[in-house]
């Protein structure tokens, strides 16, 4: 008498799930997945450590990035795409003895110091 119950649970679940609509669900790794096409892919590295690399899809994402790699890292670049609001947004960055500085126009903004530094960095 369980096992009957058992499958005829299971057939009500599966009747369920076909009454639902054919449509995957975006966590089957089976779903039909929009193409977004690479428009452009150029990459460069030379014998010294320098290298670069730009990219660019079909849905408007943009990167691009210079470097070097001998005696430290020194790279600068950035990135562009829209927002799911529609907001374009676009980062620049600097990355060297200094750090990781990246600017933006949707990057938050520090408040200023209650004081003033007297060391200089």
């Amino acid at each position: 008498m369980k096992f009957v119950g058992i499958t005829l649970s299971a057939a009500a679940v599966v009747l369920g799930l076909l009454q639902a609509g054919t449509e995957a669900s975006p966590l089957t790794p089976y779903a039909p997945r929009v193409v977004i096409p690479i428009l452009k892919d150029d990459r460069t590295q030379d014998a010294y450590g320098g290298y670069s690399f730009s990219y660019g899809t079909g849905n408007g994402i943009y990167r691009d990035e210079v470097g070097r790699q001998n005696y430290g890292q020194v790279s600068q670049g950035g990135w562009s795409y829209t927002s799911p609001e529609g907001i374009p947004v676009q980062i620049n960055f600097v990355a060297d003895q200094g750090g990781y500085q990246p600017t933006g126009n949707v990057l938050p903004v520090a408040p200023a110091l209650p004081y003033s530094r007297t060391q200089v960095y």
